[in-house]
Order: C-alpha cells, then sequence, then structure tokens
C-alpha cells in the first residue's frame, strides 16, 4: 500500500539530488587553493589559427596589412620546446615555414613561447579549458614585422 509519506519521499529524493548536484559543481569556485599550472599542461600537438596585421615588405615604414596564418605546434614539455610548421596569407601571397623555440608556463597558466629567425618573435599565451585550448597574442620586441597577432591553438 502506497501511502502519503512514500510520495513525499519520491519527490524529495530527486530535489535533494539536484541540490546536491549544484553544491558539488560550485564547490572549485569556492576553493581555497587554486590550480597550478606547469610545463606539462602544453604538451603535444595543437592547431594554430591566427589574424594579423604584418609589414607589407622587409622594410615596413608602418604600412602594415591584414595577414591570416594556420599551422601545427608541437610542444615537448621534457624539453620545455616547441616545433611549429605555419602557413600564412598575407598581400595576396602565401609563406610558409618550420620554426624552432622553446616555451615556459607560469603557476597562474600563463606561458611565453620565443624564437629566433629573421627576427626575433614572442608569443604570451593563457591555458584555456585544462590544456585544450591556448589563446594568445603576440609580444615581439617593437623591431618586429607583426604589428598585432591574436589566435587560438587548439590541443588535437
Amino acid at each position: 500500500m502506497i501511502t502519503k509519506h512514500y510520495c513525499k519521499s519520491i519527490v524529495r529524493a530527486p530535489l535533494l539530488l539536484a541540490l546536491t548536484m549544484c553544491i558539488t559543481g560550485l564547490g572549485p569556485l569556492f576553493s581555497s587553493s587554486a590550480r597550478a599550472f606547469s610545463i606539462n599542461d602544453v604538451s603535444g600537438n595543437y592547431v594554430d589559427l591566427a589574424e594579423r596585421w604584418d609589414c607589407s615588405n622587409s622594410n615596413c615604414n608602418g604600412n602594415f596589412l591584414p595577414s591570416s596564418l594556420v599551422g601545427l605546434v608541437t610542444f615537448t614539455p621534457a624539453t620545455g620546446t616547441f616545433h611549429a610548421y605555419w602557413i600564412a596569407r598575407l598581400a595576396g601571397e602565401n609563406h610558409s615555414g618550420a620554426f624552432d623555440g622553446t616555451y615556459t608556463v607560469d603557476a597562474d597558466g600563463h606561458g611565453t613561447m620565443t624564437w629566433s629567425g629573421a627576427f626575433p618573435k614572442q608569443r604570451d599565451f593563457y591555458i584555456v579549458n585544462r590544456g585544450a585550448e591556448l589563446k594568445y597574442i603576440v609580444t615581439d620586441p617593437p623591431s618586429s614585422f607583426a604589428a598585432s597577432v591574436a589566435g587560438t591553438m587548439t590541443k588535437q
């Protein structure tokens, strides 16, 4: 025989479960210890997609043109190095090249990538979604041919 108390407990159980799930889900927001990142949080292959403003030629004189970039970047935390192959489109022409460099990651999830070539290059990034994405901007020295770069690297 089903009683009135039995029906109330059937209704209360899902509500109690939903409340417990909400409280448990909010736990990380109020955690007293923040997650510490390391170089190991950035590893493996990432597809890079960026929009840029670059010099139109080697003698820039402040004439910057929009540019697009796509590439594959492989990070190796054991050595703190990366290898990248990028394809860019600038002024109706395709440009491509392979580059090697080093990278670091701070405990707060901020990282840097540096490499050299015709000009020294640097990107600053933040780790997003536990390493599934890296959001970055260019932080090259003033002598660089890139006026601005912003992009996202997505882990494969």
